[in-house]
């Protein structure tokens, strides 16, 4: 079973007989989830390292109010919140739920602890994973201080044409929906009134910028 774990960005340049040496004599488990079944709830404390090798979960939150937003799915072989393992506020950020019969491999902190002893290969991947990840919330939380869709858009659209103005969206309208925290029939409407307004043109993943200086006073 832990071969698995080859697949995922952790363990990348680690053979698998390498991988069955670091992992003799530590303390991890093999765990199936139920579609629906919640795997770590917002404010759990943190303590064990979450890597799904089957099926996806998603992370949702819990604002003040009760709502819950959609805030990514997960899916194999990705790591649940290794960011938020360590440090003092290790906790789950967000409530986590399995969106179809999934299995995942936990494993302690103290296990992973040793990991970063036994082997520096596995040390350097769990941090160029967390820098990473740190990036994404950074970008996330900046499109999230724009107060209006259209900004978000507007922002998101001019980094993507940073190489031209004709590209392929790197994500689908639901993908990027979940991503801005906004529902996607609100998003396609956006794009549809930024399209009718002369802004851009949309075909199916295809975005050309039509009025970049327009885009980029939207956001100033």
């Amino acid at each position: 079973m832990l071969e698995e774990l080859l697949s995922n960005p952790l363990f990348h340049h680690i053979s698998a007989a390498q991988l069955n040496k670091d992992f003799n004599g530590l303390t991890y488990r093999v765990k199936a989830y139920a579609k629906g079944e919640i795997l770590a709830s917002q404010g759990d404390v943190c303590n064990r390292l979450v890597i799904l090798i089957k099926g996806s979960v998603r992370g949702e939150m819990i604002d003040y109010s009760g709502r819950l937003i959609k805030i990514e799915d997960i899916t194999a072989p990705r790591a649940i919140a290794p960011l938020f393992l360590f440090g003092a506020a290790n906790r789950y950020p967000v409530e986590v739920t399995a969106n179809e019969p999934t299995e995942a491999i936990v494993i302690p902190k103290e296990s992973i602890l040793s990991l970063f002893r036994r082997n520096e290969t596995f040390l350097e991947n769990y941090m160029n994973l967390s820098a990473n990840y740190a990036h994404t919330l950074a970008d996330k939380l900046f499109f999230l201080s724009f107060k209006t869709i259209r900004q978000k858009l507007a922002s998101y659209l001019l980094r993507l044409s940073a190489q031209g103005d004709r590209f392929l969206m790197d994500r689908s309208q639901q993908e990027l929906a979940d991503y801005f925290g906004i529902s996607r029939p609100s998003l396609a409407r956006e794009l549809g009134h930024m399209q009718h307004d002369g802004l851009i043109l949309v075909d199916r993943k295809q975005m050309t910028i039509l009025n970049k200086e327009a885009l980029k006073i939207l956001i100033k």
